[in-house]
């Protein structure tokens, strides 16, 4: 009987060490079908670059202050509704090597995220802080109900 009891041992064992198996290879290959997955959409936004409306868009008053982050613009610009994805924006801007100036801007929502990284990219004629908020102050009482006016604080 110990034979027997033995045989069992080894081929319970069997069945376990490959069940293990087969679950940590269909984990695995669940992971890569989720990374390709993931990595294939970001590429396709990458050069998709698709803007987020048909022309002729809408036109927004977009306000750069001194000290805001690259991250800090780019949520405000996802937030105002002038790109989709902030992260796709953050990789194009690092891989152009784009520097975002501060200034007063006027962006449209049928512009592409590279067309805008260039627009912000450009810098602008030199502003002072008191301008930059006159500038927001005027554009908040002329802003019509097709525009919005997007202010950036910074750290100061």
């Amino acid at each position: 009987m110990s034979n027997t009891n033995k045989t069992v041992k080894q081929i319970s064992s069997a069945v376990i060490q490959t069940a293990m198996t087969v679950i940590f290879l269909t984990i695995v290959v669940m992971v890569f079908y989720i990374a390709i997955r993931k990595a294939y959409r970001f590429g396709q936004e990458v050069f998709d670059m698709s803007p987020m409306a048909e022309a002729p868009g809408v036109d927004k008053l977009f306000i750069v202050e001194d000290g805001v982050s690259t991250m800090q613009c780019l949520e405000s610009l996802e937030g105002a509704g002038l790109i989709r994805d902030k992260n796709i924006a953050r990789f194009l801007e690092f891989f152009f090597e784009y520097e975002i100036y501060p200034g007063t801007y006027t962006l449209n929502t049928s512009m592409t995220v590279k067309e805008i990284l260039a627009e912000l990219n450009e810098k602008p004629p030199e502003e002072t802080a008191a301008e930059t908020t006159a500038a927001a102050a005027t554009a908040a009482e002329t802003t019509s109900s097709a525009e919005t006016k997007e202010i950036i604080e910074g750290d100061d």
